[in-house]
């Protein structure tokens, strides 16, 4: 599965969440919160690919070292980074 996240143009963490939550089939339940995200990256079992553009951004910089952290605990997680 392959996910791409612009931190710009989502813009909040209310839409980031969101899309998050669309586009992996995050559990209903999902808290939409830093440390629930992290929870739901790792519990991924299928190979899955996140592009991450903006990530420069004060939102981006927020959510990036999830994103990293996760992956390194998720064989299945793998993030690429675009600052811009």
């Amino acid at each position: 599965m392959l996910v791409l996240c612009d931190f710009i143009r989502l813009g909040s963490a209310d839409a980031i969440y969101d899309h998050l939550s669309r586009e992996l089939s995050f559990p209903d339940y999902f808290g939409r919160n830093l440390d629930a995200l992290h929870d739901c990256l790792t519990d991924i079992g299928a190979p899955t690919r996140l592009i991450l553009t903006g990530a420069g951004s004060p939102c981006g910089q927020r959510f990036l070292p999830v994103f990293k952290d996760a992956a390194r605990q998720n064989r299945f997680l793998s993030v690429e980074v675009h600052e811009g």
